[in-house]
C-alpha cells in the first residue's frame, strides 16, 4: 500500500569521471508505518538539459530494484527541487564548489561534492516535499 510511506533524502554525492559524464549517489531512508529503513543507496546517472529537458536530469538503472512503490515519482520531485527550485548545477558546484541558504554542499576535490539535505521527507500519498518539525 503506497500510503503512508515517506522517503527521507539524506544526501546526493555527484562525481564527474574524466570523460565528463556526471553520476550521483543518491542515500535515503524509508518510512511506513513509523517503521524507518535507513541507509538506503541508489545510484544515478546524470544528464545535462537538452532539447526535452529543461534542467538536469536523473536516471535510477533500476528503480523497481527497491520495491519502493512511488519512487519514480519520489525521483522526479527530487530532481525538480534540486534542479529547478535550487537551480543546482553538477558541473558548477564540481568547478566552484557555490555556497546557498538552502543546501549544505562539501566539496570533495575537483571530481565529487556532496549536497545534503535539512531534514525533510517525500510523502508518496501527497506526492511533496515537507520539512520535518523539530
Amino acid at each position: 500500500m503506497p500510503a503512508f510511506i515517506k522517503l527521507h533524502p539524506h544526501s546526493l554525492v555527484f562525481n564527474q569521471s574524466p570523460s565528463g559524464d556526471c553520476t550521483a549517489d543518491l542515500s535515503f531512508s524509508i518510512e511506513q508505518y513509523g517503521l524507518m529503513v535507513r541507509d538506503c543507496m541508489v545510484k544515478l546517472q546524470l544528464y545535462p538539459p537538452n532539447q526535452f529537458h529543461s534542467h538536469w536530469w536523473m536516471v535510477c538503472e533500476d528503480p523497481a530494484q527497491l520495491k519502493v512503490p512511488g519512487f519514480a515519482v519520489f525521483l522526479r520531485s527530487l530532481e525538480k527541487y534540486v534542479f529547478s527550485n535550487l537551480q543546482f548545477s553538477p558541473q558548477d558546484a564540481l568547478m566552484q564548489s557555490p555556497e546557498s541558504a538552502n543546501l549544505r554542499l562539501v566539496s570533495g576535490g575537483n571530481a565529487s561534492c556532496e549536497l545534503f539535505f535539512e531534514k525533510m521527507y517525500f510523502d508518496i500519498h501527497q506526492v511533496a516535499f515537507h520539512l520535518e518539525a523539530t
